[in-house]
């Protein structure tokens, strides 16, 4: 993925709302969420191509995703073939039963592209920066709104991120459930101004090489109940269908 709204323990009857983009080459070739782990079970897209995931889900409700990173240096769609898949991350981290933190603190970054990670389980939630080399910094999100690129979480330096930050707290202003969240959350994936010449400025990219292929929407009640939304396509245009988790 490469953008993700995240609402983090600021609503009344969810810990949680997660909303993402996935943002790719157009010819990878991927499938829509599905079972991709028995014990535990864990459901989330696949990568045809690696065999990784962007976005998975455990039973319980704890979450991981990836985006790819951008640096000065090297762009978000170049890759070292010889390095792990960064698809690899989320099941590694959810396959771990000692918790999302330790896992994360576990990883060795300089076997991967660079890449951030989000991590959600019910104690924290993280974000992991892995710029390149074997650095690699861990956030822990207070709680409230928070957008996550291919830069920092909540980067305040780039044109994107600040105008999605503006318009995810516009959006969820006075909203304090997670219907509603997930409705305009929703919503914000499908925008299209890229404030210039950039089409990668938008939250929904439209490319005939790179850009938005699909979306999702994750979030669990306070009851502990989990709903995952899927659009197969872009979600200006594609609508979401309810993912089971049975």
């Amino acid at each position: 993925m490469c953008t993700i709204l995240i609402a983090w323990r600021c609503l009344d009857d969810a810990g949680y709302v997660v909303a993402g983009n996935r943002d790719e080459l157009v010819a990878r070739p991927s499938a829509g969420p599905a079972l991709l782990s028995d014990t535990p079970r864990i459901h989330g897209g696949r990568d045809l191509l690696a065999g990784g995931t962007w976005l998975a889900v455990r039973e319980d409700g704890a979450l991981a995703a990836v985006t790819n990173r951008r640096s000065d240096e090297q762009d978000e769609v170049v890759r070292d073939p010889a390095l792990r898949s960064r698809g690899d991350l989320p099941l590694l981290l959810l396959r771990d039963a000692a918790g999302v933190r330790p896992a994360l603190e576990r990883i060795d970054a300089r076997a991967y592209n660079p890449f951030n990670v989000l991590a959600v389980d019910g104690g924290a939630a993280v974000v992991a920066h892995a710029a390149g080399g074997d650095s690699m910094r861990l956030l822990d999100l207070e709680p409230g709104l928070h957008v996550l690129c291919v830069h920092d979480v909540d980067d305040g330096t780039h044109a994107k991120e600040l105008r999605i930050r503006e318009r995810l707290r516009h959006e969820l202003r006075d909203v304090r459930d997670a219907e509603t969240a997930v409705e305009r959350m929703v919503r914000l994936l499908g925008h299209h101004d890229s404030g210039g010449d950039d089409a990668r400025g938008a939250v929904c990219i439209h490319g005939d090489e790179y850009g938005t292929v699909s979306a999702s929407a994750v979030w669990q009640a306070n009851d502990g109940a989990v709903r995952y939304l899927h659009a197969a396509g872009r979600p200006c245009t594609t609508p979401f269908q309810p993912v089971s988790l049975a």
